[in-house]
């Protein structure tokens, strides 16, 4: 009996162990995991590149933005050729920067709107560390600037926000009612606490997300932002086939808009509208301004 105690003992240690042991090799290999569990938003939310290598062929202007003492951000003001008949205020997600993902406003640049493109701290050009407050900082300095240079006609203003940019562009649009004439979004999220909660590993993990709602960018919430844009149209594009953002945000999202709206539901890559659909997008597009 005590022969069989010991090696029952002897196998709880032993399964211990190899249970720490793995833990540990997922904390130090996984950094998502780890960021999750070290609240490092900067690691978890945010994929910056520094590839500044955009189209070819088009004339666009580079503007640094000096956001405070330490952070000089780059944007982009892409002309279009041909008769101008909007501008569009362009927000990218997590991944790349604006030059980088310019290949998708070629659509907009070749159809008549002259596109803006912000960038934030740690993205392209720009030195520094990203996180929500100080992106929120850098595309509301940013809307001011794009503003400054093409509100001197009666032209349209179009704010296109996608995937982690999307909350970016319902808070930019929320608070500037009367300078925005229409909203589009593709592939937003719902809320950063939704994501979260959509890609921990662990349930515990999830529960910890649910319970701590605080900790996930509650300045700026899609889902509950979107809701106090009264009179401007809205356009919110969702793919069924989205692998990272979760089609239920576009859903979400539409539900919670108020009118007028109108939700697009197409079978792209994430964020791929522009690029793959962009006959389609224009023609919603012009429909929104019309």
């Amino acid at each position: 009996m005590k022969k069989i105690l010991k090696i029952m003992g002897f196998t709880v240690l032993m399964v211990v162990f190899i249970v720490i042991g793995f833990a540990v090799y997922k904390h130090q290999t996984d950094g998502v995991l780890r960021a999750m569990i070290n609240h490092d938003e900067s690691k978890l939310a945010y994929s910056p590149s520094k590839d500044t290598i955009g189209i070819g062929g088009y004339n666009f202007e580079e503007y640094q933005i000096q956001v405070n003492d330490s952070i000089t951000t780059y944007n982009y003001l892409f002309k279009t050729p041909i008769k101008c008949k909007g501008y569009v205020f362009f927000i990218h997600g997590s991944g790349g920067n604006a030059l980088y993902l310019s290949k998708l406003y070629k659509s907009l640049i070749d159809a008549g709107f002259s596109v803006y493109a912000a960038d934030w701290r740690g993205y392209g050009k720009a030195e520094g560390s990203p996180n929500y407050k100080g992106v929120l900082e850098d595309t509301e300095i940013a809307f001011a600037d794009f503003l400054s240079k093409t509100k001197n006609d009666s032209l349209k203003t179009i704010v296109y926000g996608i995937s982690l940019g999307g909350q970016l562009a319902i808070k930019i649009t929320k608070d500037n009612q009367d300078k925005v004439d229409a909203l589009v979004l593709d592939g937003a999220f719902e809320s950063a606490q939704q994501i979260a909660i959509d890609y921990a590993p662990f349930d515990f993990l999830k529960n910890r997300v649910r319970n701590h709602p605080e900790d996930f960018n509650q300045i700026y919430i899609g889902s509950r932002d979107i809701k106090e844009i009264k009179n401007t149209p809205k356009l919110i594009i969702h793919s069924v086939n989205d692998q990272n953002v979760p089609f239920s945000h576009g859903e979400h999202l539409f539900k919670n808009a108020l009118e007028p709206k109108n939700f697009w539901k197409t079978e792209t890559l994430h964020i791929m509208t522009l690029r793959d659909l962009p006959n389609g997008a224009i023609k919603r597009i012009n429909e929104l301004i019309r």
